[in-house]
């Protein structure tokens, strides 16, 4: 969903203007009609201001520091999602749309002491090179990550396929630090983690992202499992969670597999018609009217969103899980002479009905409504305790130190109260804490008690609720207990197999999401 425009450059877009306004200006009369047009009065006081500052200005000039700061004023008065864009970001971008980018396999978030690994592709070049799952790479090529942004750190691992890159990696499971030299390699975005069966022989895709290639990907694991002859599929589910869209044509394109020919998937509307049509299926169901169901939650947005609200709409899925973001608006992007440019809100989607998830003047509400699931299902990873736990990488962390022990003793019993003990002593070794907003606001008042020389009763009462909600936040290890081994699980099968295999020895098998969806196509 991009579009580009040649536009002039920085100095030059004042310096046109400049000669342009002086133009009309000795044109006499057409100068008083041109001047009148509210379009252009604006235009021409931003002129007269930058020809004042050039002229009297006690010192030269930035003017390309000048223009950014203003192309960034201005895109920050309009919607969130409209934005000024770098040319290093674009190049980032151009990335996403062509599929694949030249780095070293893996898939990191940020920590402390530089950046976390999350995933090792299977077969990629990190794996070849012995990094883990739950490894922090240190330093790339003498790169200080602990100093650096994730975006910043991340660009360093890319680079061309077949140059190499040294670093530093330390081990928390057996606490090594590691020098390892890895070859870059072409990688292709994985869209789909894990495509298969679930026990009951329904078809489950886990679709990470609508970037280019994604609706392949889909339509490529429909038709293997569809065509697998020593399973009868049952049903299909298609798991949205945390997909947070992408691009218009690829949400379409991955719609069109599951509905029939001429069926609605969305349409835009925008000020330019440019930006507005209208979206038909153009093919057969590629899973022959199958019962199926989409799983979705609050990270569902945007392209996740119209496929959704499109399978919905034509009664073709159920929708299972939380309600979703809310995200009704199109972006483009228009790049400029000198490699900068925008993302630009240019439209708003519609579904079938017509049902809009953005009000009409999206500057005022640019979230909108959320798709409502046909079951709901509260997803417990966006409750306030899951959420801090995940935020502290302190189940990633555990979980590299006893991947082996967690994977023998999975099919014992009480196994999720014994792992749940054991992480809230490693997180109280560790220094974590977690204060509920309603334990916070208690110590407020007890703070101010105190202050305001209250009587022995008010601070006893309010001692007393203090130590009551203290003792509910250390309870939240034990009420989470089966979030957190589940989660556990997933990271040591991970960590010492493949992603594949977490998905389906865990998550396919365990999830609460999942085995609502089963139970919905088989109408149970």
């Amino acid at each position: 969903m991009s579009q580009s425009a040649p536009v002039l450059d920085r100095r030059s877009v004042f310096v046109s203007l400049v000669l342009v306004t002086f133009m009309v200006l000795v044109t006499g009369g057409m100068a008083v009609y041109v001047l009148s047009d509210p379009g252009i009065e604006p235009a021409y006081r931003l002129v007269a201001a930058a020809m004042h500052i050039e002229k009297n200005y006690h010192r030269q000039v930035d003017w390309d520091r000048l223009v950014i700061a203003a192309r960034r004023a201005i895109t920050g008065r309009l919607d969130r999602y409209t934005d000024y864009v770098t040319s290093s970001a674009f190049s980032r971008m151009e990335e996403h749309e062509s599929g694949a980018y030249g780095g070293i396999g893996v898939t990191v978030i940020a920590d402390e002491r530089g950046l976390l690994i999350v995933s090792v592709r299977e077969n990629g070049p990190s794996d070849e090179a012995g990094l883990l799952t739950g490894d922090i790479i240190v330093t790339a090529d003498s790169c200080d990550f602990a100093t650096m942004s994730l975006s910043e750190a991340s660009a360093v691992l890319r680079g061309e396929e077949g140059t190499t890159v040294a670093l530093i990696v330390y081990r928390p499971a057996d606490r090594n630090t590691l020098n390892v030299t890895v070859v870059r390699r072409r990688i292709s975005f994985v869209h789909v983690p894990y495509a298969g069966f679930t026990p009951d022989s329904v078809v489950y895709i886990r679709l990470l992202d609508f970037d280019s290639g994604a609706a392949d990907d889909v339509r490529a694991a429909v038709d293997s499992l569809m065509g697998d002859t020593t399973r009868n599929a049952r049903g299909l589910i298609l798991d949205l969670r945390g997909n947070p869209g992408g691009l218009l044509i690829e949400a379409c394109q991955t719609a069109d597999l599951f509905l029939g020919e001429h069926q609605f998937v969305v349409g835009t509307e925008g000020r330019s018609r440019w930006n507005a049509g209208e979206y038909f299926a153009t093919g057969e169901d590629l899973a022959a009217g199958l019962p199926m169901a989409v799983i979705v939650d609050r990270g569902s947005a945007s392209s996740a969103e119209i496929v959704a609200g499109a399978l919905q709409q034509a009664g073709r899925a159920a929708l299972v899980g939380d309600t979703t973001f809310g995200k009704g608006l199109v972006q483009a992007y228009i790049r400029f002479l000198d490699g900068d440019g925008l993302r630009l809100t240019v439209s708003r989607y519609y579904l079938a009905g017509p049902v809009y998830l953005n009000d009409f003047d999206s500057t005022l509400s640019d979230v909108g409504h959320g798709l409502v699931p046909d079951f709901y299902l509260e997803s417990v990873r966006g409750r306030s305790f899951p959420r801090a736990l995940e935020n502290s990488l302190l189940l990633q962390r555990f979980a590299g130190e006893c991947q082996d022990e967690i994977i023998d003793r999975t099919g014992e019993d009480g196994m999720a109260e014994l792992w749940s003990a054991e992480v809230a002593a490693f997180a109280a070794r560790e220094g974590f804490t977690y204060k509920t907003p309603r334990t916070e606001l208690i110590a407020g008042m007890v703070e101010f008690a105190v202050s305001d020389s209250a009587s022995d009763d008010v601070n006893a009462t309010l001692a007393g609720l203090l130590a009551t909600s203290q003792r509910e936040d250390e309870r939240q290890f034990y009420i989470h207990r089966d979030y957190i081994f589940s989660r556990l699980k997933e990271t040591a099968f991970q960590r010492k197999y493949s992603t594949n295999r977490a998905y389906r020895e865990v998550i396919v098998r365990e999830n609460p999401a999942v085995a609502l969806a089963v139970d919905i196509v088989f109408g149970r």
